[in-house]
């Protein structure tokens, strides 16, 4: 890069880069999310490989999951105030590391201890890449920034899982984290060359933190994102033993439909409130998850992958919405809270959906139960907070 490039244009005491540097954080995000998403259109490939049962297999997705909603938060404050640039290249290259471990993992330990590894450098790198993509242009352009890392995250669902799992259909399994472990070594040099993190990422302390959670009502609301994110991960998690032949299908127009998802959530939740957009897509999820485990096939089980797809993200920026309205605590704070809560229901999710297939008689019909439960309790829940609210 030119010295007139890796000049620091102070703004804030942050050098202000072109636009090229800011896309190659996303190219990070992307390598995150493909890694974060294939597995679940693996695991018969993979419980196979390692001689375990499918549910088994599973595990590595409640372990990712379980350790990202631990690691952010802990992490989070222990490396307050570090600088960006140093935790972005030391995360994505344990990115590859944890994906090149995933790849040639002999046994199910080892595959659950690169998951965990995986997951912590992934809680890392994410708000990272967020802080230096906002640092890193003027003011005026900062909306922009802050959708590339969510951009990234978003195209590993459509193009990146997909693409991982036609590639274990031709090759193995581990090939898909091969690929992984490829994206995370040219996103290491996509960001050495651009000279991205030149600021800090912000300071928090664990008290600062967790302030937020005195509000019963945050508390109430993130336990809305939490049981709305079990009840979609309990299928997702399991969706190539539920939809065999069909997982890279699903997960491709799912993907689709999350960024429609989101796009429609955050307008109507601006139009009509968070309120009414939580209720509505927690009803259309419950029903999309149904009809994806009901063996639809062809045209059917597209429209239902899609508009589970919308659903569940559609959630993401109505509960923001609703997060920021309750105003109880730094933004910042209160979205990384509810960071924490979906990740936390990712894992019960995977975990629900294991057990309820590896029970006796259980299948996708037990797997449909865990659904009913999750989304009915949370939109339960949502509608006792709407309630005492207008009390």
């Amino acid at each position: 890069m030119s010295t007139r490039v890796m000049e620091e244009r102070r703004a804030g005491g942050a050098a202000v880069l072109p636009p090229a540097p800011v896309a190659v954080l996303g190219l990070g995000s992307f390598a995150i999310g493909t890694d974060m998403f294939v597995l679940a259109g693996l695991l018969t490939r993979t419980a196979a490989d390692l001689a375990v049962a499918p549910a088994d297999a599973g595990l590595a997705l409640a372990v990712y999951a379980g350790t990202y909603a631990i690691g952010a938060p802990v992490l989070g404050t222990l490396l307050g105030g570090r600088r960006l640039r140093p935790l972005l290249l030391g995360s994505i290259a344990a990115v590859g590391v944890a994906a090149v471990a995933t790849a040639l993992a002999p046994n199910l330990a080892v595959l659950l201890a690169a998951r965990a590894l995986a997951a912590l450098a992934a809680c890392v790198h994410v708000p990272a890449a967020a802080a230096a993509a906002l640092a890193a242009v003027s003011p005026e352009k900062r909306g922009r920034a802050a959708s590339v890392v969510p951009a990234g995250s978003s195209l590993a669902m459509v193009v990146g899982a997909p693409l991982g799992v036609v590639l274990a259909g031709v090759t193995s399994w581990r090939a898909a984290f091969a690929l992984v472990a490829v994206l995370a070594a040219g996103a290491a040099v996509g960001l050495w060359r651009a000279g991205a993190g030149a600021a800090d990422l912000a300071r928090t302390t664990a008290r600062e933190r967790l302030r937020p959670l005195r509000s019963p009502a945050l508390v109430g609301t993130l336990g809305v994102s939490a049981l709305l994110m079990a009840g979609s991960q309990s299928v997702y998690a399991h969706v190539d033993l539920l939809l065999q032949g069909w997982a890279g299908v699903v997960l491709a127009v799912m993907g689709v439909g999350g960024l429609l998802g989101t796009w429609c959530g955050g307008i109507a939740s601006d139009r009509w409130g968070g309120r009414r957009v939580v209720a509505v897509a927690a009803v259309a999820l419950a029903t999309a998850l149904v009809a994806v485990t009901a063996d639809l096939g062809g045209a059917g089980l597209v429209v239902a992958a899609a508009g589970w797809g919308a659903a569940a993200w559609a959630c993401i920026p109505a509960q923001q919405h609703r997060l920021a309205a309750l105003a109880a605590g730094p933004a910042p704070v209160v979205l990384a809270l509810n960071g924490t809560a979906v990740h936390l229901g990712f894992a019960a999710g995977a975990l629900l959906g294991g057990l309820a297939l590896g029970a006796p008689g259980g299948g996708a019909g037990a797997v449909r139960l865990v659904v009913a439960a999750c989304c009915g309790a949370g939109l339960l829940l949502h509608l006792v907070l709407l309630r005492r609210e207008r009390s």
